[in-house]
């Protein structure tokens, strides 16, 4: 028996109407538009740095330009969330500039290697929204601190899981 295709077209339709309903575009939500300066005063941006040391804005369309990290030699822990594999939080060590370990500290792969995406220095974050390409950055830099917590982007405008977020914490300079 063969269905009409009305019946087919409406049976295919409703759950995708459904499935997209809760869906949003970037101008729909809503949003800081403003763009503040990093709290160090290597900065190049112009505007105020906020009383949380959060700055937002795009730096290939004149936002805000982050400072790079000075320090040669560190580790750090790196926590990713984007659409990708999860894998928790990840020890990354740095000598002479480059990464030279990024391991898994929990999870089931503890104890293992980092996948690739996470074998990033600070500066590798940094340069990341410092990008001409970077539809959005959101970087939490708290005043005084020469390294942020957290950067936010949001490499497309108006796409979907394309966005990232790096949460930096427990920076050890020897």
């Amino acid at each position: 028996m063969r269905l009409p295709a009305a019946v087919l077209t409406a049976a295919v339709t409703v759950p995708l109407l459904l499935a997209t309903s809760g869906c949003t575009k970037e101008s729909e939500r809503a949003a800081d538009r403003t763009t503040e300066a990093s709290p160090s005063a290597t900065s190049t941006t112009t505007g105020t740095t906020g009383a949380t040391g959060t700055a937002t804005g795009s730096p290939g369309s004149g936002g805000a330009s982050y400072p790079s990290f000075a320090a040669e030699d560190y580790s750090y822990h790196l926590e990713v969330l984007c659409y990708c594999p999860q894998v928790g939080t990840v020890e990354v060590v740095v000598r002479d500039g480059e990464v030279t370990q990024a391991t898994s500290l929990d999870g089931p792969a503890a104890g293992t290697a980092a996948p690739d995406f996470a074998w990033l220095s600070i500066d590798d974050i940094i340069e990341q929204a410092n990008a001409p390409g970077i539809a959005k950055a959101k970087v939490k830099w708290p005043d005084g601190q020469d390294h942020p917590t957290s950067v936010m982007l949001d490499r497309i405008a108006n796409a979907v899981d394309d966005e990232v977020t790096y949460t930096i914490k427990d920076v050890q300079v020897p």
